[in-house]
């Protein structure tokens, strides 16, 4: 790792466009199904943000946060976690951790008080680790699988 970031030195995250996300989106997030079911309501909104996590040059992970607060909490200055994403090959090497660590703290400097989402049962545990509580019941997305809403205050 290098002092100036929490990445290590072949890593890197970054902003980047919408329509950069749609591939691993698909290949991890929405494998089999039709490209279109990753193109996500508000990909294009002006306070949408897209973020990548590089690897020696290869886009390996995506995130995309949304300024949606959770429809409990309407006046609240939250945003929505969605799409993230890192390759198989990829996982386990703490990638996911520096590209949400990123995110939260560009967000938090731009004065956001919650993050939150809508995790995948399996990725509970990763974003326990990180600091963000369950809220509420398992539900289901349908054809996509059971889910926890996650909340963390930043």
């Amino acid at each position: 790792m290098n002092n100036l970031s929490p990445f290590p030195a072949d890593t890197k995250c970054s902003p980047l466009s919408a329509s950069a996300v749609i591939p691993i989106r698909h290949a991890v997030l929405r494998q089999g199904k039709p490209l279109s079911t990753c193109f996500f309501q508000g990909d294009d909104d002006a306070a949408t943000q897209h973020w990548g996590a590089w690897e020696n040059g290869q886009l390996i992970g995506v995130a995309s946060v949304y300024a949606v607060p959770r429809p409990d909490a309407p006046n609240e200055r939250e945003y929505q976690l969605r799409g993230m994403a890192i390759l198989p090959e990829h996982q386990g090497k703490s990638i996911g951790k520096w590209l949400l660590t990123a995110l939260e703290n560009t967000l938090k400097s731009n004065g956001v008080e919650r993050i939150w989402c809508n995790a995948r049962t399996t990725a509970v545990p990763f974003y326990r680790r990180l600091g963000y509580a369950s809220e509420g019941n398992e539900f289901e997305i349908p054809e996509v699988g059971p889910h926890w809403r996650m909340v963390k205050t930043l």
